[in-house]
Parts: structure tokens; sequence; C-alpha cells
């Protein structure tokens, strides 16, 4: 059950120039080495909480449609779900009709559910990948959707990675702070799916 980014997310949850004034750097001499800190960090934060941060697009691939009434969208914040499609062995194609399902952006993890009286689709699938759900999942569009907790995060690793720029020895162990991981663990979603 693969997931496949289709569009990143336009933004970062931190700008550069607030990671510079965490970090106290006045001048722009490491803007792009600071820029790639916050997209890391990001990285590393949407991997501990298992969710997407700001808005991005994704595509969810089943092998077939579920035995019961639910899909479940294993990236949390679901936003809104764009399309769902399947194919069948002969590699057509179709998509299901809107008025079929009701996304539920209430629930976490989010979810795509039959309409009332509905049913999925009967069709002999393609062996692999048979059904793509386009979604789009994260707080919002801009950092000030993204919960102080996480931002607060990313900062302080953004501090972290540009103080210790070489790589960790057993000698000279400095690992990811624990705030960290404190900060980020009320947001982490635990199994589903």
């Amino acid at each position: 059950m693969p997931l496949v980014l289709q569009t990143a997310p336009a933004s970062e949850p931190v700008t550069t120039a607030e990671a510079k004034s965490h970090l106290r750097v006045t001048t722009s001499d490491d803007d792009t080495y600071i820029s790639t800190l916050v997209t890391v960090a990001r990285n590393h934060a949407e991997t501990i909480t298992r969710r997407a941060l700001i808005n991005q697009t994704w595509d969810y691939f089943l092998n077939r449609f579920p035995c019961g009434d639910k899909i479940v969208i294993p990236l949390p914040r679901l936003s809104s779900v764009t399309s769902v499609k399947y194919t069948d062995k002969d590699n057509v194609q179709s998509t299901l009709a809107s008025n079929k399902y009701i996304v539920d952006i209430n629930s976490e993890p989010g979810q795509v559910v039959l309409a009332y009286g509905e049913s999925w689709p009967s069709f002999t699938p393609r062996p692999v990948n048979a059904v793509e759900i386009r979604f789009v999942a994260g707080y919002g569009s801009s950092a000030a959707n993204v919960p102080a907790g996480i931002r607060q995060a990313m900062l302080l690793l953004v501090g972290h990675w540009y103080e210790n720029r070489e790589l960790i020895s057993e000698l000279n162990l400095k690992e990811i702070p624990e705030t960290v991981n404190a900060l980020l663990w009320p947001y982490r979603v635990m199994g589903f799916v």
C-alpha cells in the first residue's frame, strides 16, 4: 500500500528568517544551508509524528477495495480527497463518482466512507495498485496552521544540526535533544490501518 508524493508543500512550517533568528545568525552566508536544515527538520518531524505538516498532495494505492465500507487514509491530517480511481485487469481506469463516498476529515486519521446504500465498484482489478486515492494532507497552507510545539521542535533541530555539523562518533556523542522528542510526542499518530 504505497504512498507517493505528487505535490510537495509550497512552504515550510519555519521560515529561514525564523531559523536565523533562533540561531542568532545575522549574515546571509549560511542562508542556503539553514534553509536545507529547515527542510530536513520538517522531514524529521513528519517522520516522527507520521503526519503531513503543510498541505501536500499524495496518491495512496491499494490492490483492491476493502471488504468493509471505509478506507483509512494513512497520512493525517486529511484535508480533502481529490479523486478515487480504480483500474481493471485490462488497464482501463475509471473514476468513482464523488457522490458514492463521504470524505471524513474530522476523524484522525481521515477516511473515505461509502455513502449510505452504496458499495465499492465490482471489477476485476489489475494485480497491483488497482485503487488510487489522490488526497491533500496537512494542517493548512501556511506555517501559522502548524502547532507551535512542532515548529519549536523544528527550530531546536535546526539549532542542533547547525552547531553539530560533523559526523557523530562514539567519543563525541551528540544525539538529537530529548526536548525535540518531548515536543513532537503529543502529535505522533499511533499505529493504524
